[in-house]
């Protein structure tokens, strides 16, 4: 009897269990887990590219949208045209579109939102707007722009990517990053946030270009990666943003319910140097450690291959003004001899170099400490290092921290504290190939990411030339030339561009469109518009083939993720409760049993 009791228990916990992971309908609801809590995210607050600007965007609406293919095609804007010498853009916009609280979204908004943004900057939405010269309003959907001079990226940034803002709410607001207001225009609403838990979004039914395919989008925070994968295998989420860990591609291709949507990934991983600080002030100090640094082997023993060689002049070899003369190199050797041509040598034969006046040096790399593939990777780049002569420790620490030494409050004209870190930054700065200018100029209001502090008076001059040029093989030329000097000084080491490999369960919904650089979490996923979906959700690996997948911290990329729950999210706290209720009731019922079997056993 015991053993048939305790039997039942078992089988009834078991299947208590599975019923906790509720089935969703399709178009009811989906749940996409996400890497990091991104904090109130509006256009001020989110924290990283990705998962972070995805998500802004499906709230907020742009004058155009990049398709599938990342070519701007009018959105907000329902016609347009553009003067032969580029300088004057005159827009038309729809007459029916609306934000979320019902307030009709005029030509005056986007005025407001230009405006706005260049009195309070955020430098990935202000630095492009400032070549603007003229707003000119001629009615509610009437709007002029005038340009200083003609920028050949207008219609990808700002017109693509600026988030139009409502001007009846943000006229309030004089400290946006503090605010947590996220009323935009887009398809989805924000409905619920609970910090590190999860965020809840729900369609906009009045959306002016037709209702979204999905009612409501749940996005459960879960920051370890393993959790994640294991949290889409079970049926606690439906698709993730993250990409699929390389070790788990092979299992997940063997899934019957889980699809892989595959294609390039134009985020870039790199170790970033502190160029402020001594020894790494010296390039060929920089120079030694990009030679000791074998990135092809990384891809290979980290990755697995799904990645494509860092360009060492930053740019991704898919872009048309690529410098494909420049290639990584890696010659321990050749390390150690640059080293000691440059007056680094081990005077105290302890197997590492010291400085040019036989001071110590001792560097550290800083990595996030949810992010086992960085760390890992970080882990060999030192060990790599310490054969070159150079001595050096990883130390993993969370993600806000690393943050606050490398990008202190996400600005850095306040400065930097570390040596190295491993570093990312989100495929929009490879969509623009002039953000390199953003990435090393030395001018804080110029250079808005360059978190080494790396200075060269040829590179601002070549950047001050780029911004003056507006023939398109001259740009070219130029931008060359500045990939170049990058690869020669090495402010940074690029070391991959990881391919994208986004894990969903088809039969719950199928029909996403894979973004190139960003994946299937995008606007483009949930929105039917003709034009914009083509070829989208099925795997386009054999396609694109291993190309190699988040200012503020917008640009930072995100393949991060640590533990939290969203278990009490909508529904499914409801049906997960009811069902500790039954099998609290069933234990106590077999406990029971239990008790009355031991006594009638001791008294016969």
């Amino acid at each position: 009897m015991k053993k048939i009791l305790y039997s039942f228990l078992a089988v009834l916990l078991m299947l208590t269990g599975w019923s906790s992971f509720p089935v969703q309908a399709n178009g009811d609801q989906l749940r996409l887990g996400i890497s990091s809590d991104e904090s109130t995210m509006n256009p001020y607050t989110y924290i990283t590219g990705s998962p972070g600007l995805d998500l802004v965007s499906l709230m907020y609406d742009n004058l155009f949208q990049l398709d599938a293919d990342n070519e701007p095609q009018p959105w907000l804007v329902k016609e347009y045209t553009v003067s032969e010498d580029g300088l004057n853009y005159d827009f038309v916009l729809h007459d029916n579109v609306t934000f979320h609280d019902g307030e009709a979204l005029t030509t005056e908004d986007v005025a407001f939102t230009i405006q706005y943004f260049l009195d309070y900057p955020k430098s990935r939405f202000t630095n492009p707007l400032k070549s603007i010269s003229n707003v000119e309003v001629a009615s509610d959907t009437e709007i002029s722009l005038t340009l200083e001079q003609a920028e050949p990226d207008f219609m990808i940034q700002p017109l693509s990517d600026l988030p139009i803002l409502p001007e009846h709410i943000w006229s309030e607001i004089d400290n946006p990053d503090e605010s947590d207001n996220n009323i935009g225009s887009g398809p989805y609403k924000m409905d619920g946030y609970k910090s590190g838990e999860f965020y809840r979004m729900t369609a906009n039914e009045d959306y002016f270009k037709g209702e979204p395919t999905v009612k409501e989008l749940v996005f459960p925070i879960i920051e370890d990666t393993t959790a994640l994968f294991t949290a889409l295998q079970s049926g606690e989420i439906d698709a993730m943003s993250a990409t699929v860990s390389p070790e788990l591609v092979e299992q997940f291709e063997n899934s019957s319910n889980v699809k892989l949507a595959r294609g390039s990934g134009f985020s870039t991983t790199l170790l970033q140097m502190n160029a402020e600080k001594y020894p790494l002030s010296e390039t060929e100090f920089r120079k030694a450690i990009s030679y000791a640094i074998d990135e092809q082997e990384l891809i290979d023993t980290v990755l697995l291959g799904y990645a494509e060689v860092g360009s060492p002049g930053f740019i991704h070899p898919s872009s048309p003004v690529y410098n494909s003369d420049l290639q990584s190199e890696h010659d321990i050797e050749k390390a150690k001899q640059l080293l000691a041509d440059a007056g680094f040598e081990d005077t105290n034969g302890d197997g590492f170099v010291e400085g040019k006046d036989g001071e110590e040096i001792s560097l550290e790399m800083l990595v996030y400490s949810n992010s086992s593939i960085r760390i890992r990777t970080a882990e060999i780049i030192a060990e790599w290092l310490n054969d070159a002569g150079i001595q050096t420790s990883v130390r993993a620490m969370d993600m806000t921290t690393v943050d606050s030494l490398v990008w202190p409050e996400f600005d850095v004209s306040k400065g930097r504290d570390f040596d190295l870190a491993m570093w990312g930054w989100s495929s929009t700065m490879q969509l623009f190939p002039s953000r390199i200018v953003e990435l090393f100029h030395s001018d804080p209001a110029i250079g808005s990411v360059n978190i080494g502090g790396y200075s060269n008076e040829e590179f601002d001059q070549l950047a001050e030339k780029l911004q003056n040029t507006v023939d398109a093989e001259e740009r070219k030329s130029i931008l060359m030339d500045l990939q170049q000097l990058v690869a020669e000084e090495a402010p940074i080491i690029p070391l991959s561009y990881q391919e994208i490999i986004n894990a969903y369960n088809s039969q719950v919904y199928d029909d996403y469109t894979f973004q190139v650089g960003k994946g299937i979490v995008n606007k483009l996923s949930f929105v039917n518009v003709d034009g914009f979906n083509e070829g989208a959700n099925e795997d386009s690996g054999d396609d694109d083939e291993s190309e190699g997948n988040v200012a503020s911290a917008a640009e930072k990329d995100d393949e991060n993720s640590a533990e939290a729950s969203a278990s009490d999210v909508n529904s499914s706290t409801e049906k997960n409760n009811a069902t500790l209720w039954i099998l609290g009731a069933v234990v106590l019922l077999v406990a029971g049993g239990l008790f009355f079997m031991k006594r009638r056993s001791s008294k016969t």
